[in-house]
């Protein structure tokens, strides 16, 4: 009786499986980066690190054409203790709509444009809106839960979310944001905005521009903090070129925070195939270090997907 209800139960599991959608996509990378001011907390200025991640998803299309869909993160790496299955995500989509629910990127963090700047192998680059107060995909923890809902038309993109917390008992507000973005040919247009009451209100905007196997943009972004009244402004101008498997990058970024003249750096990636490359990069940050002192971040490894 108990292998008859084994093989029932595995039949079943089976069977559920086979008709539903189900991905596992994974990704990682391994190498060595270099901080200047570690020296400052007593670490090492050159370590390694590395990263795994699978992002696991699931979707069902009903007769009547809804598509429902969910998805979770796991997510482990050498520099931080915070190694777990991250919270959940849930959606449907329905009409060219798409509303997800749980632990989503706001409608900054998911915009086509936003970190389009970033160099080398962990993602070094321009700051668009100083000190990253919104609330973007938690790869980590449960989240900032909340709504996000995407309608494309074309190349029209428009995002919006309302984020509340997952137990909002410390009377912290929503995060509301909403951005646009679309394609006119070779240029593309974004631009966002985000609030949260009591706390901050930012806006940016990014323009890109392709150039055969170039692309050359400029990215702006505002914030504004309600309790002190300060306004940083970043502007960001970006570009990479390729030529045969090798991508070269570069930013150099300006904001008018008192503790940050500039931010420059330059990258290179070179194409292995299937989905792996070799990356690396340099930025040079001035000001930004706990130190006050001006600081260098290299970064150098592999990246791949599976």
């Amino acid at each position: 009786m108990k292998k008859i209800l084994i093989a029932t139960t595995a039949l079943v599991l089976v069977a559920g499986a086979a008709s539903a959608d189900v991905t596992v996509a994974g990704s990682g990378y391994f190498g060595l980066k270099y901080d200047s001011g570690n020296k400052a907390a007593g670490m090492n200025n050159t370590y390694l690190f590395d990263r795994t991640q699978l992002d696991i998803g699931g979707s069902k299309t009903t007769d009547s054409g809804l598509t429902f869909h969910g998805k979770f993160r796991v997510r482990s790496n050498s520099y931080t203790t915070a190694n777990n299955i991250n919270g959940g995500q849930v959606g449907i989509t329905a009409g060219g709509w798409d509303v997800s629910v749980g632990n989503i990127a706001d409608a900054i963090d998911a915009m086509s444009l936003y970190y389009n700047s970033e160099i080398g192998l962990s993602g070094q680059g321009g700051e668009t809106i100083y000190g990253w107060p919104f609330n973007g995909y938690d790869s980590y923890g449960l989240g900032n839960n909340g709504v996000l809902a995407t309608y494309p038309v074309g190349n029209l993109i428009v995002r919006g979310s309302v984020q509340t917390g997952t137990v909002n008992t410390t009377g912290t507000k929503n995060e509301n944001a909403v951005s646009v973005f679309d394609k006119f040919g070779a240029l593309s247009l974004e631009a966002g905005y985000v609030e949260k009451q009591n706390s901050f209100h930012a806006v940016t905007a990014v323009a890109e521009y392709a150039l055969g196997t170039a692309n050359v943009g400029l990215a702006y972004g505002s914030v504004k903090y309600t309790a002190t009244g300060v306004t940083n402004a970043t502007t960001t101008l970006y570009g990479n070129t390729t030529f045969g498997a090798t991508t070269v990058s570069a930013f150099v970024s300006n904001t008018t925070n008192v503790a940050q003249k500039s931010t420059y750096g330059v990258g290179a990636s070179y194409d292995l195939g299937s989905g792996a490359a070799i990356k690396g990069a340099i930025r040079k940050d001035n000001g930004l270090n706990s130190t006050g002192t001006d600081d260098t971040v290299a970064d150098l490894g592999v990246a791949f997907k599976f």
